[in-house]
């Protein structure tokens, strides 16, 4: 059965619900559900990454947020959340778990994909026994430290990554990254960054 999303008007009001398919050729808005896992520890702090599988359809292999997903037509947030970072990272996690930064609407073009989300953006604290499992959708998840990735914003290097999973170096440059807006990027990064200093 094909995936059934709600999709909105500019001004973020729902005004239907379409396959997910129509949804990306016609560019519709509707709804993802982003989780950036990170770690803050010796005065330095590291996101997890998550490389996209090879079979997938858009961007595989690329590195993008930890898990995220579109959230189905009349699927609450938190519940679309939980499920998506079980499928792909292996975590059972509570909703209350789940900290929320805000919503930011991105457009990702590639293709013929024209993907415009409203992003609800979370955060979840990366503790040492969490065990993970990656799911079909995922090939690796590597840990890449928050300054190297603000550096990579605006520089063309390249910055190492260390998978989780097996140990081995990985390198990130902005050409392996999913193509977020940098804007996207920066109000993620600077959430996290706030977040941090209050603990």
């Amino acid at each position: 059965m094909a995936e059934m999303l709600t999709i909105f008007d500019e001004k973020e009001q729902p005004i239907g619900v379409k396959e997910r398919d129509k949804v990306h050729q016609d560019g519709n808005w509707h709804e993802t559900f982003h989780c950036w896992m990170f770690r803050a520890e010796g005065g330095s702090i590291h996101l997890l990454l998550q490389q996209r599988a090879d079979q997938k359809k858009d961007f595989p292999r690329l590195f993008d947020i930890t898990a995220a997903g579109h959230i189905e037509a009349g699927e609450d947030v938190l519940l679309a959340g939980v499920r998506e970072i079980e499928e792909e990272v292996g975590l059972k996690v509570a909703a209350e778990d789940l900290i929320h930064q805000g919503d930011f609407k991105e457009e990702l073009k590639g293709g013929a994909l024209v993907d415009r989300e409203i992003c609800r953006i979370y955060l979840l604290p990366w503790v040492k026994d969490m065990s993970f499992t990656i799911g079909e959708e995922v090939q690796d998840i590597i840990s890449v430290s928050l300054t190297d990735m603000e550096e990579l914003m605006d520089m063309e290097r390249s910055v190492k990554g260390i998978s989780i999973l097996s140990g081995d170096e990985k390198e990130v440059t902005r050409k392996n990254l999913v193509p977020h807006e940098k804007e996207y990027e920066r109000y993620v990064f600077q959430a996290i960054r706030r977040y941090v200093a209050k603990l």
